[in-house]
């Protein structure tokens, strides 16, 4: 039972802690809106051109809805190629009243389906088109997420404590499907197997951990580069017809994947692999805790555990050089591909490119001499990660019992 002088501590925190994700995701939707005003626009075929002579303008910000920076929505007078003048009304970002008494030059993009969006707005660049939806798909997700965690730690404020039944009272519920089956293996594996924080800290941190992290940050690298590099493609102004500054830029590369299938895709993988990270990390540390017992919890046969344990080392060991050699090989076949897609990207390079195009047209190379050093540099067998993680599981057991018998130095 909590003491009157405990409960301001605990609330103090999560107020604080409340706060915090408020703060957070006022911020994330700030940049969502900002972002979102940018990179205004629709694809880079429009269907009208025309010329617009701004009439007024009402300012925001310089924090508003749209974001974060000064802007205006400008009402203006449009005179499109086919002779047809109206009036339009711009979204914030697109004019401002610098513009006033200029033929400013705009499109208008008429959806297709039902539930398109007509985008009308100043025709300088479609270096954003294929960057807008996947940008703000993922930072609507992201705005989602400190939604929910706002929601929760605000609610935790009221409702410190969940309500959880008595041992004797919750109901037998049938497990179904196999997420619930993981799930309820997992729980059990934490009441055999517990690990503290200080075991987490005290074990070393096995290579297929640190590939697994590394592989996360790939392909969250995967998708910025992969967007960034749309912008030089569509780097001009749109038209009924358009064409691309750089049109070998789709001959640089190996793939030419959509930009929003690598942003989702790139997400979820990401999300998974650090999961996998962390799973990776708290397996190394049940080794390193429980030493044998873990390792041969699910080994086959008779006799002590230690004994199978070291036979299955054994036949580890017998495959150790072929499975070392089998990661080597897949790094140099990633580092051959780099190569070949580095010789495609300067093949489609012509003497005029800026910097920009040249680094779009090197997307394929960057990213898979990127992913083949971190496979030849995280290279590590079973055989040798569980041998490292029972030593250590050894010495640590040999402190403990000098530690309790008092033998261990001051």
């Amino acid at each position: 039972m909590r003491t009157s002088a405990e409960a301001p501590a605990p609330l103090a925190r999560r107020v604080g802690r409340a706060l915090i994700w408020l703060l957070a995701l006022v911020v994330g939707l700030l940049a969502w809106a900002t972002v979102a005003r940018v990179t205004y626009g629709g694809g880079p075929e429009v269907d009208r051109l025309g010329t617009a002579q701004v009439l007024r303008c009402v300012e925001h910000g310089p924090v508003s809805r749209f974001g974060v920076g000064t802007t205006h929505t400008c009402t203006a007078e449009v005179r499109w190629s086919n002779g047809q003048v109206e009036q339009r009304e711009f979204s914030p970002g697109q004019l401002s009243p610098a513009d006033t008494g200029a033929a400013v030059p705009v499109y208008l993009d008429i959806p297709e389906g039902v539930r398109g969006e007509l985008s009308l707005g100043r025709n300088d660049s479609a270096r954003f088109s294929a960057l807008r939806l996947p940008a703000n798909l993922l930072l609507g997700v992201v705005v989602a997420g400190l939604g929910l965690g706002a929601a929760y730690t605000g609610y935790r404020v009221f409702r410190p404590h969940s309500a959880r039944p008595e041992r004797g009272e919750r109901p037998e519920r049938r497990v179904r499907g196999r997420a619930a089956e993981q799930r309820k293996a997992g729980r059990r594996a934490e009441r055999r197997w517990p690990v503290t924080a200080a075991d987490l800290a005290a074990t070393p941190t096995p290579r297929r951990t640190v590939r697994l992290r590394l592989l996360a940050a790939w392909c969250v690298l995967a998708v910025l580069y992969t967007l960034l590099a749309t912008v030089p493609r569509y780097d001009a102004p749109r038209s009924p017809e358009f064409t691309s500054p750089w049109p070998r830029l789709g001959d640089a590369l190996l793939l030419d994947v959509p930009p929003t299938a690598v942003a989702v895709l790139g997400t979820i993988l990401a999300v998974l692999l650090a999961a996998a990270a962390g799973a990776s990390r708290t397996d190394a540390a049940r080794v390193v805790r429980h030493g044998p017992d873990y390792v041969g919890r699910d080994l086959a046969g008779r006799g002590p555990v230690e004994r199978r344990v070291a036979d299955q080392l054994g036949r580890l060991a017998a495959h150790d050089v072929g499975f070392r050699l089998a990661g080597v090989a897949v790094g140099v076949l990633l580092l051959a591909v780099a190569a070949w897609a580095t010789m495609r990207a300067i093949n489609a390079w012509s003497s005029q490119a800026p910097v920009p195009v040249q680094l779009a047209s090197l997307r394929d190379a960057v990213l898979l001499a990127a992913l083949a050093s971190l496979w030849l540099g995280t290279v590590e067998t079973r055989h040798r990660r569980l041998t490292l993680l029972l030593e250590r599981h050894r010495e640590t057991s040999r402190a403990s019992a000098g530690t309790g018998s008092g033998s261990a130095e001051s």
